[in-house]
């Protein structure tokens, strides 16, 4: 599920700023005709299409309002409403609308790998993203924040491919830009739904619209929701998977003659286990290892078709964000828009991942701990359309700040096994039986050189300050010929500590380490060109050469022997496009097809060393295919969608990749082997189809099939056969009657309705060399867990409105 939120202690500082700097700008009078407020909400703010119509939905990709077939990129766009109609509840669910786009998720709640032509990063470390997402304007630093519900969400928009000119350094494969819905001026309204679902789910949700005269309005937005969980532990008999979760947004609006002002605050919390299935892969090891195995710790649930694991489980998670954003809009006169983006957000994530060995004894167990407190400050300026040098240019600019103070923690404690289990009673100490007697002894102590509890501690701290300044314009030569031309530069001042304290039994697994990390200084230029021809109002076509970054960055991995660096430098990207957005018979055939090729440098992957993920500069990575995203109307009430990408993903440089586990060798070359989580296939076929009961009411029947080929789902990059996950399809639909006037909806609702068993990613048995796992079926094999992804689920809703 996902979560947004935001506000600053600047607040009061950064808004009076805010509107003294517009005001600044605003020293000539403005025209005061009366489009000057529309002018500027319109070049602020993305409305949603007309209902049913993503094909003509107005996106703010180029930072101003423009309908999507005018949109010289590669982008997928969805109103609200659709995501409604496809049952996409949150950011995971968006690929199963958008080929080309993943998001994977682990055993921590703050692990969301988003990736966009099969490009991402792990989202709880101190890595930057590579895919960047945004709310009402407002970069959002941590993916792993991105979890909560999608309240109130009006549009969203995923674009593909480097956007580092107007979204900056962490969009080097793509961004995702979510919009919630505005205060409606005059309109007084709302609705009230409530909603029950597989897994003991229960939701309620309300939103109320409230006008204050004829240029203000407040809205409100709240959603609870109980969740039991979709997993059975059999070890304890209890169900798992549960999160409760509560978001709440409010928003003003304020829009006058030159002047549109928007103020949104949101609150999000989460509560429960957090945890999921991951079940033992007995394929991975031999009868010999399977053997010894589970005479030590018992047996792991194997089968991987089922909803139920077995293993010794006493997690937890709180998550809570809370924030602001101020976006203040001014017609300063001649069509142009002054507009800019306030934004703080504070998130705090501590989860405790009950035991991580995931077996049925008490091990080892790991507590997460996140926190991040940013701002972000953007001044815009959007020139009109046809109007500059009689009509051949326009053009974008701004400049912008962005500020984090970061902390990453991690703390393991013993459970009652450990001792007995891997302190060893044989060898030079500590492998002797009075040691293991000392650690039996201490494991309710906290601390100290044989503590049990906080038995080994980490603290990362990160300080980022990046700052950047942008332009970008077109130039049309013709009525059918025009040029697209920016470039942005971005400069980023990143300071860090790196503290880890460990007991006596842990340190070959967590070393001892303490220093204060060197300052990273890195500055980039990054621009897009383009050449674009319009025959008609119905065509574009484009051919575009984008680049991207993402800053050089801190190693924040726990693991030992300590890494030879704690520092690592930045990725690039660099990007042709080759597209056409086609419209055909008055809008009732939509196609629109991008080839594209992709060069990464410098890649920043994880290695795995048994114990801990390190992050590293790998090789350099080709990224090539096509998308094709299709609508035909053949009917006014029935739609088809059909959405197809291929990726030919090819290592093109990477000769020190990680080695297969156990093999005596420490690297291998990867060169011409695919990425991870880069399938060659990924698509969508779905319809949506409307009609009409007497006496008034209507219904409404969408389906939506999204289908994925085979892939690396290891979490690094080796090459290992045992982490492909096979290919899939999954099926789900929703149907809903509609009462007169549409006072009221009923919805019936299914995701993968044929209850395919797939996994969203393989993962490596946590001290698979300790327990005697490596090197089971092939030289370089290793014990392999399997992360479920969610069963079959049907739910039904009820939405009053009035």
């Amino acid at each position: 599920m996902i979560r947004y939120t935001y506000l600053t202690r600047v607040s009061a500082a950064g808004l009076a700023l805010g509107i003294c700097s517009v005001q600044a700008f605003a020293a000539q009078p403005a025209d005061a005709n009366s489009n000057a407020a529309s002018t500027a909400t319109s070049q602020a703010t993305a409305p949603a299409a007309n209902s049913g119509n993503d094909s003509q939905i107005v996106i703010t990709a180029q930072k101003r309002a423009e309908n999507v077939q005018k949109v010289p990129i590669s982008v997928a766009a969805f109103t609200g409403q659709t995501l409604t109609k496809s049952n996409v509840i949150n950011v995971e669910d968006l690929q199963k609308v958008v080929p080309n786009f993943s998001a994977a998720k682990g055993a921590q709640s703050t692990y969301l790998r988003l990736s966009i032509r099969g490009i991402g990063a792990a989202s709880n470390t101190t890595v930057e993203p590579s895919v960047a997402v945004f709310l009402d304007g407002a970069y959002v630093p941590r993916v792993g924040s991105a979890i909560s519900s999608m309240l109130d969400v009006d549009s969203v928009e995923v674009l593909r491919g480097p956007q580092g000119t107007l979204f900056g350094r962490n969009a080097s494969v793509g961004a995702i830009s979510l919009h919630t819905v505005q205060p409606k001026l005059g309109k007084f309204g709302g609705e009230v739904s409530t909603e029950i679902g597989t897994g003991d789910r229960y939701k309620v949700t309300g939103i109320m619209n409230v006008p204050v005269g004829d240029h203000a309005a407040f809205r409100f937005a709240g959603s609870q929701q109980w969740f039991g969980g979709y997993w059975h532990n059999n070890l304890d008999g209890k169900r798992v998977g549960g999160v409760d979760e509560t978001v709440a947004r409010g928003s003003f609006r304020y829009s006058n003659g030159p002047i549109d002002w928007v103020i949104r605050g949101d609150y999000a919390h989460q509560s429960g286990d957090g945890a999921t299935n991951i079940d033992f892969d007995r394929s991975s090891v031999t009868d010999a290892q399977w053997s010894r195995f589970i005479s030590i710790v018992g047996a792991p649930d194997t089968n991987l078709n089922d909803n139920v694991l077995n293993q010794y489980l006493t997690a937890s998670l709180e998550d809570k964000q809370w924030g602001a954003n101020s976006t203040l809009s001014w017609n300063v006169g001649g069509g142009s828009t002054i507009r800019l983006i306030d934004n703080y957000r504070d998130w705090k994530n501590n989860q405790l991942d009950g035991d991580v060995i995931f077996t049925p004894a008490p091990i080892l167990s790991r507590v997460g701990v996140f926190d991040s407190k940013s701002q972000n400050h953007e001044l815009q300026f959007i020139s009109p359309t046809n109007q500059w040098l009689n009509g051949k240019l326009d053009m974008v600019a701004g400049i912008y700040y962005f500020h984090e103070k970061y902390h990453q923690g991690e703390r393991l404690n013993e459970n009652s096994k450990f001792c007995n289990l891997l302190v060893p009673v044989t060898g030079p100490p500590p492998g002797n039986a009075p040691l293991r007697a000392i650690c039996n002894a201490n494991l309710s102590t906290v601390g100290g050189p044989f503590g049990g509890i906080d038995a080994a501690v980490q603290d990362v701290h990160q300080t980022v300050d990046s700052y950047a300044a942008y332009v970008q314009a077109n130039y049309h030569f013709t009525d059918k010929l025009f040029a697209t031309a920016g470039g942005r530069f971005s400069k980023d001042e990143k300071s860090a500590d790196y503290k880890q304290v460990t007991n006596a039994f842990l340190k070959a697994q967590r070393a001892p380490e303490a220093e204060t990390l060197p300052d990273i200084n890195d500055s980039r230029f990054t621009y897009r060109l383009g050449l674009n021809y319009e025959p008609n109002k119905n065509q574009l076509f484009f051919l575009t050469y984008s680049t991207g970054y993402k800053s050089a960055g801190y190693n924040s991995g726990a693991g030992a022997p300590v890494p030879p660096t704690r520092v690592f430098g930045r990725e690039t990207t660099a990007d042709w496009e080759l597209g056409a957005k086609t419209s055909w018979l008055n809008h009732a055939l939509t196609a629109n097809l991008t080839f594209y090729r992709m060069d990464i440098k410098g890649f920043q992957d994880r290695a795995f060393d048994g114990t801990s993920f390190t992050v590293r500069n790998a090789g350099n990575l080709r990224h090539q295919g096509f998308e094709f995203d299709g609508i035909a109307r053949p009917l006014a009430n029935f739609s088809v969608f059909a959405n197809v990408a291929y990726l030919d993903s090819e290592f093109t440089d990477y000769p020190a990749a990680p080695g297969l586990p156990g093999t005596p060798t420490v690297s291998q070359n990867l060169k011409g082997k695919p990425a991870t989580y880069a399938p060659k296939w990924t698509g969508r076929l779905g319809v949506d189809w409307t009609g009409e009961f007497a006496s008034g009411f209507s219904w409404d029947v969408n389906s939506n099939l999204s289908f994925t080929s085979k892939f690396y789902g290891g979490l690094q990059n080796d090459a290992n056969p045992q982490t492909i996950i096979n290919g899939y399809a999954l099926l789900g639909a929703r149907a809903s009657i509609n009462a007169p006037g549409n006072r009221w909806t009923f919805s019936v609702f299914s995701n993968n309705m044929l209850n395919k068993q797939y996994a969203l990613g393989n993962l490596y048995q946590f001290l698979g060399g300790p327990l005697g796992l490596l090197n089971g079926p092939f030289v370089g094999s290793s014990a392999v867990r399997q992360l479920h992804a969610d069963p079959r689920t049907i739910g039904a809703s009820l939405t009053f409105r009035y």
